[in-house]
């Protein structure tokens, strides 16, 4: 009777796999032709939104493959049962520059910090305290500081 409502549904039950793991038959991605198809594109926007702009090529083992495992694109039809693992393009080829955990695009990132010699250039020399000696107390206080 489950095996019956699974095809008359139409549903398509994939298995993602992590490189150097096996597979994760725990739980599945069931995908549909009713929701958006049941291609790599589809499994990909329904892991992560992301995933599908930063997708490069798919690993796919399964009854929709010729040999296993199959290097695939986007557009691949999977079948019910199929295991996939995807791979998503290195900074270098996503056109960015990796900047610790995040990637910033190439010519948008901000200017280079400038020396501290540039910075006590462009301060006047009322600020500019970093010169070895402690700041001039001149003893003199204000009326509005409050003290008699």
């Amino acid at each position: 009777l489950l095996s019956l409502m699974w095809d008359m549904l139409a549903l398509c039950r994939v298995y993602t796999r992590r490189r150097g793991e096996p597979p994760d038959l725990d739980e599945p991605s069931v995908l549909t032709s009713g929701r958006g198809g049941v291609t790599i594109k589809n499994l990909c926007s329904h892991l992560h939104r992301d995933l599908v702009k930063e997708f490069k090529y798919a690993l796919c083992w399964g009854r929709s493959c010729k040999h296993a495992p199959q290097r695939v694109g986007k557009d691949h039809e999977l079948m019910d049962e199929d295991v996939v693992q995807v791979f998503k393009k290195t900074a270098k080829e996503y056109g960015q520059e990796k900047k610790g955990k995040t990637l910033t695009k190439q010519g948008c990132l901000a200017e280079p910090k400038k020396s501290s010699e540039d910075k006590k250039e462009k301060r006047g020399p009322s600020s500019n305290r970093h010169d070895g000696g402690p700041a001039k107390n001149t003893g003199k206080m204000g009326k509005s500081a409050g003290f008699a």
